[in-house]
């Protein structure tokens, strides 16, 4: 048997220098990099303080794109937590708001990454006033996917494709937080209260061409009509423009990634639920009054609002029988229901408490917040 072929020391020698060579290449682009970003940075900044943005005009540039209605669209977002709807500002608007403001830097990158997991970095720079906001995100390289065999969803490795999309639908976020820090609070609040208008208007202006987009984008993501109609409580060619602007902000929701049409459609359950409790509480009370001869609310008193002045004294002294009939006013639209959701919430109570059960100080108490979270919704509530 031969020996083993040993290299030659020149031969190794040129190896090592090989590898030297290409490790110190290495280092002078990373620092070439740094120093070309830096000195980027410092230009802007010195262009940033010789142009100061104009508000005013940043402003209004900001509220005529809230007037487009393709702007609008994807302007908010909505999904349920702990019964209660969570709304606000989308990635596109905040882009939109950081463009219109100006003078601000934003952008994403990867800080550390290895065969199971990846680490993002999301940041917005106030070349102005040099404040800078960084946000962090770890997680798995796992998306979740359909298995056809079992019908069941399972978390599997994703593709370059999907990394790629899952990297910057995360960072996006990071992207909308850091940017949002950055600018005036009451800026983006108006933005979406024009975005709002906006899209309400388009909706009365054009139902039919509003109510075919929303069908065709929720088809989509494959959402029915009948799935819907479950969430709203109607048919859904009877949506109110309001009701339509609300399901174009849950669209946006879910196709970012936020939230999944499961948990609109639990919170949904859960209304009903309490709906019903409540109604089959005053069929029983109902049945009550009839055996004991006092007279029923008719069904035209059921419809329209509580008097303003009632025999109690008002409101807040209200009778059994005009306490039922508020009720069944507040059930009768499916705005007054989510205000009243919403107030039970805010009281500490549970979706499926009847509220035929409560005494006469928590009856003003209810009312009270009722009335103050219909004017913050712009929800008529008359009495």
């Amino acid at each position: 048997m031969s020996a083993p072929t040993v290299p030659a020391k020149g031969i190794r020698q040129q190896d090592n220098g090989l590898v030297q060579t290409v490790e110190q290449a290495a280092e002078l682009a990373a620092v070439s990099a740094a120093s070309k970003e830096r000195a980027e940075i410092e230009s802007a900044m010195i262009i940033a303080k010789r142009m100061p943005r104009n508000e005013a005009d940043a402003f209004q540039r900001l509220m005529k794109a809230s007037q487009r209605p393709s702007f609008a669209e994807d302007a908010n977002y909505t999904f349920p937590r702990g019964g209660q709807d969570v709304s606000g500002p989308s990635v596109n608007l905040a882009r939109e708001a950081a463009r219109t403001w100006g003078n601000i830097r934003h952008g994403l990158r990867v800080l550390r990454e290895d065969e199971s997991s990846r680490t993002i970095m999301g940041w917005a720079w106030d070349l102005e006033s040099n404040t800078k906001i960084e946000a962090e995100d770890h997680f798995e390289k796992l998306i979740q996917r359909k298995n056809k065999s079992t019908g069941k969803t399972d978390w599997v490795e994703p593709d370059e494709r999907d990394l790629r999309e899952l990297t910057n639908r995360r960072g996006a976020i990071l992207v909308r937080n850091c940017i949002l820090q950055l600018l005036p609070k009451d800026l983006i609040e108006d933005a979406l209260y024009q975005c709002g208008k906006t899209l309400q208007n388009a909706a009365q202006s054009d139902p039919d061409a509003t109510k075919k987009r929303l069908l065709s984008d929720f088809g989509r993501i494959n959402v029915s009509v009948a799935m819907l109609e479950g969430v709203l409580g109607h048919p859904f060619d009877q949506s109110s423009p309001k009701e339509l602007a609300d399901l174009r902000a849950i669209h946006n929701s879910i196709a970012a990634g936020n939230s999944t049409w499961a948990e609109y459609a639990k919170d949904a359950t859960q209304e009903t639920e309490a709906k019903a409790d409540i109604n089959d509480h005053l069929s029983k009370q109902s049945q009550e009054t009839a055996s004991t001869g006092t007279e029923a609310p008719t069904s035209e008193e059921l419809k329209s609002p509580p008097s303003a002045a009632p025999s109690g004294g008002g409101p807040e002294h209200m009778t059994l029988q005009e306490w039922n009939a508020m009720l069944l006013y507040l059930d009768a639209d499916p705005e007054r229901v989510k205000i009243k959701n919403k107030t039970k919430l805010a009281l500490g109570m549970r979706p499926q408490d009847k509220l035929t059960a409560l005494l006469a100080n928590k009856q003003v108490e209810f009312i009270a917040k009722l009335m103050q979270i219909a004017k913050q919704e712009g929800v008529d509530i008359e009495f």
